[in-house]
């Protein structure tokens, strides 16, 4: 009994391997998507109630979040190319839409045979909190569906964000999930 139970449980947990090892293969050979936040529901909020300047001021607020988040992926990430979107944009790069999708801080849209690169062939990345049991905020790595992978392959870094003494710099947690991933990938090969 046993051994038949081991004889169907096998070869499940090799497609599973496998499929765990595709996602460092599809980020090596296509690109990482960093997906920026919005906070468009907050200022749909200061908007619908007449505030213009605390919306104004979230914007900008945002804005400089974003455009920092861009400028230490673009300094520090080297494993492969790395692209942006925003939130709101998710549910066409679910898709493989990538109209929407840019290079740097200037918007610089990808050229076509990028795009055609990057059809199932990316993992998504954002800093926030982790999803799970223990929330907490992270640099994470998701699949394109945004869900968690496997633990067995790097999926976050936490920022310790809110430990003022203990708190990691954007530039920092992106170094070490590239360490990881990279130490994952030597190993595979």
């Amino acid at each position: 009994m046993l051994r038949f139970f081991l004889l169907l449980i096998t070869p499940l947990i090799i497609l599973s391997q496998e499929t765990h090892e595709n996602y460092i293969k599809s980020l090596k050979n296509g690109a990482l998507l960093v997906r920026l936040t919005t906070n468009e529901n907050l200022i749909n909020y200061y908007l619908n109630n007449n505030n213009i300047q605390k919306a104004n001021n979230e914007i900008e607020k945002q804005n400089k979040i974003n455009n920092n988040i861009i400028a230490s992926f673009q300094n520090t990430w080297s494993f492969c190319p790395v692209y942006f979107f925003y939130s709101n944009n998710y549910i066409d790069i679910k898709n493989n839409n990538f109209e929407f999708v840019f290079k740097d801080i200037n918007g610089v849209k990808l050229s076509e045979s990028e795009k055609e690169n990057l059809k199932d062939n990316f993992l998504i990345s954002y800093f926030g909190a982790n999803l799970g049991t223990l929330n907490f905020n992270a640099l994470v790595l998701t699949n394109r569906n945004l869900h968690k992978l496997h633990r067995s392959i790097p999926r976050f870094v936490r920022t310790y964000k809110g430990l003022w003494f203990l708190e990691r710099k954007k530039e920092k947690s992106i170094q070490i999930l590239q360490k990881k991933i990279e130490f994952y990938w030597s190993g595979k090969q």
